[in-house]
């Protein structure tokens, strides 16, 4: 099919350097006389739209190629599909989360099915990557509301379906990589089996070990190709990842192996930090450091049941602390008001657990930081924002009052205890009701589309019988 040059997709572009752009496009169709170059070439202007952040005119362009031109060739049709799934990934950070992501998954089903593997073995990875990865993000946009997860069991099975379905996408994708070399890509493909088990472990219950046991393996076998001297950034982030694993996989052991597992993602904390400097990537040191915090914590708790907290464990407590402070000097809370609320709420749990068992002013000191630094994370995770978190917040607070009312006002300081676990009640109480309500929702929407199916399926007997 000729491609005119009256069509406005062509003429009339947005910039005269896309148009100037385009226009060369279609001089070169004349002198080629081959529809297959000039198509990619047109798919190539549409990449550089999507880059300049007008993806709606670089998916129009997509859109009239897949349209206008007839019997195109499977690794060319397969190719228009596999960027349109990575323009509605693109779009989904932008608006219409579920909507693009949905569209990205179509379009990279429908690429994976054009390409070939035996023919295109690389582009059919690709695809298989594009859609494991989109399948991730859905996952995480299934049944969350204000940045919580607010699962009904139609939806925890729906989410834990897009994981599996990613993890076999990059296992397919896997296979090929390995078979033809491709050790970085390999080392991504792995980072992204790691981070679908990761998300999975979450929510299988008794199965989140067996899934942390498997991310951890993926991660490591990313390591071998991310090495410290060719790829330090990448080894960096799964270094981080890998701490995240074994970490969760610590809080469902016990003894020495919880020992040892922290242990283990304490080192790779560490090791990711040395490449993660506050001046060349502070965000993500600010991540990492905040993970740091938390494995110490959770390697000093086990003895806080004690009369005295070990030395050991309350200089542990200490650098989780300098940890969450130099994570809160990124974390500010006008640029980054969640992560500066998941921190400040980690770091007022690790002031209360340090300040046990009240017995000074030291420890009067650190209640009194506890209970600011939760007072702040109250100001962004809100009842009406965050219900659970908040929740969780006020609950802590409570233990921070009920500890310093051991030192001092302690009438006054039982009283606020008693207010803030009040609240946390009253937050749960609304969450449990907005579950059941959910639950209550999402069944009578499967009795009706059943209805639904019964009668069309009634319609068609006595159709037949007519």
């Amino acid at each position: 099919m000729a491609i005119e040059m009256s069509s406005p997709w062509i003429a009339g572009p947005v910039g005269a350097a896309a148009g100037a752009a385009l226009a060369w496009i279609a001089s070169e169709y004349r002198t080629r006389k081959t529809y297959r170059n000039v198509l990619l070439l047109l798919a190539k202007s549409a990449d550089d739209f999507a880059g300049a952040g007008d993806v709606d005119k670089a998916l129009s362009i997509y859109d009239q190629i897949l349209t206008d031109v007839p019997r195109l060739e499977p690794a060319v049709r397969g190719e228009i599909r596999f960027r349109q799934g990575l323009s509605r990934y693109g779009s989904s950070f932008e608006g219409a989360r579920e909507k693009n992501l949905q569209m990205a998954v179509s379009a990279f089903e429908d690429a994976i099915s054009l390409f070939k593997p035996q023919r295109h073995p690389i582009e059919h990875a690709r695809a298989q990557n594009g859609l494991g990865i989109s399948l991730i993000r859905l996952s995480e946009t299934v049944g969350t509301a204000g940045g919580e997860a607010v699962l009904s069991g139609r939806e925890g099975e729906e989410k834990v379906q897009n994981l599996k379905r990613a993890i076999s996408a990059f296992e397919a994708a896997l296979k090929i990589y390995a078979a033809e070399g491709r050790g970085q890509e390999e080392a991504q493909t792995e980072n992204n089996i790691g981070d679908a088990y990761l998300l999975l472990s979450k929510i299988e219950g008794p199965e989140a070990a067996e899934d942390l046991r498997k991310a951890i393996d993926a991660y490591e076998a990313a390591l071998q190709f991310r090495t410290a001297e060719a790829h330090p950034e990448d080894r960096a982030e799964t270094q981080t990842s890998l701490g995240r694993a074994w970490m969760a996989l610590a809080e469902l052991e016990e003894g020495e192996m919880r020992e040892a597992h922290l242990e283990k993602a304490v080192i790779n904390l560490k090791a990711a930090l040395e490449v993660r400097t506050l001046d060349s990537h502070p965000l993500e040191r600010a991540e990492t450091q905040t993970l740091l915090g938390q494995a110490l914590v959770l390697g000093s708790e086990p003895q806080v049941s004690r009369a005295e907290i070990l030395s050991s464990d309350r200089e542990g407590l200490k650098k989780a602390i300098e940890a969450y402070e130099e994570a809160l000097c990124v974390r500010i809370r006008k640029a980054h008001p969640e992560e500066y609320a998941e921190t400040k709420t980690l770091l007022g749990r690790a002031l209360v657990i340090l300040s046990a068992p009240a017995k000074g002013p030291e420890d009067g000191a650190n209640l009194k930081r506890a209970i600011g630094a939760f007072e702040e994370a109250l100001a962004i995770r809100t009842l009406k924002e965050a219900p659970a978190k908040y929740a969780e917040i006020q609950n802590n607070l409570g233990v921070a009052y009920r500890s310093l009312s051991k030192l001092e006002d302690r009438e006054g300081n039982l009283e606020r205890s008693i207010l803030a676990y009040e609240e946390a009640l009253r937050a749960r109480a609304g969450g449990a009701r907005r579950g059941e309500e959910k639950e209550k929702v999402e069944e009578e929407k499967v009795e009706e589309e059943t209805s639904e199916e019964g009668a069309e399926g009634s319609r068609g007997e006595w159709d037949e019988g007519r």
